[in-house]
């Protein structure tokens, strides 16, 4: 028994240090984080499993979600960092933000229980805090884009999917393919992110206004 949890923990700590691996290796373009991103994500996951180990690896709880997992890792990494250490901050804050909103669109698909709850709080606290105190600076989720979108198709396709996943949370009816689509273009010539905005979008958009703006 003991030597199946142990095989069980190094299996989920190695599969969160590649989710980990591969959010730092996203960002490398933006040229923000100055560390060794195979080393850090090693380093992330056994430093948190060594504070808070019975909150991962299922003894007092269901073990989280390896999203979550990671998440909680990124987070009380962040709180390590060195104060004036601001353009790793920025670095975490991105890939925080990222995850977060991935989280938020596909919350059924990861079944999160209570302790993921408790984590997601935490880490919450810990990003709200560090994106406000950046000495300076503009708050890191507005002034880093956390994706490069190539071409107006891909950043449609991801309002697009975005959209539909709000309007179907909200029980409205999907109007997306009957409105102008001149003020998305401009926010996507304007590199604005296009998951909140379409967020806003369905909760503020229904069919009726939309009808009534094409008259």
């Amino acid at each position: 028994m003991g030597i199946f949890s142990k095989f069980k923990d190094n299996y989920e700590k190695n599969f969160v240090i590649e989710i980990l691996n591969d959010q730092f290796e996203r960002i490398e373009s933006l040229g923000l984080l100055t560390f060794n991103h195979k080393k850090l994500s090693v380093e992330l996951v056994e430093n948190l499993w060594g504070e808070s180990t019975s909150y991962l690896n299922g003894s007092i709880h269901k073990r989280p979600a390896r999203i979550v997992f990671s998440i909680a890792a990124l987070s009380n990494g962040l709180e390590c960092l060195a104060k004036d250490d601001i353009q790793n901050q920025k670095a975490f804050l991105v890939l925080l933000r990222d995850l977060f909103a991935e989280v938020d669109v596909n919350r059924n698909l990861y079944e999160l229980k209570a302790v993921d709850v408790e984590l997601l709080e935490i880490a919450s606290k810990i990003y709200v805090e560090f994106s406000q105190d950046l000495p300076n600076e503009e708050n890191a989720s507005e002034q880093v884009n956390l994706k490069n979108y190539q071409t107006w198709d891909e950043w449609y396709a991801v309002f697009q999917a975005e959209a539909a996943f709000h309007f179907d949370k909200l029980g409205k009816f999907n109007c997306l393919e009957y409105m102008d689509k001149s003020p998305l273009q401009r926010a996507y010539q304007e590199n604005v992110d296009p998951r909140p905005l379409a967020k806003v979008f369905a909760e503020e958009t229904d069919f009726e206004n939309v009808l009534k703006g094409s008259t």
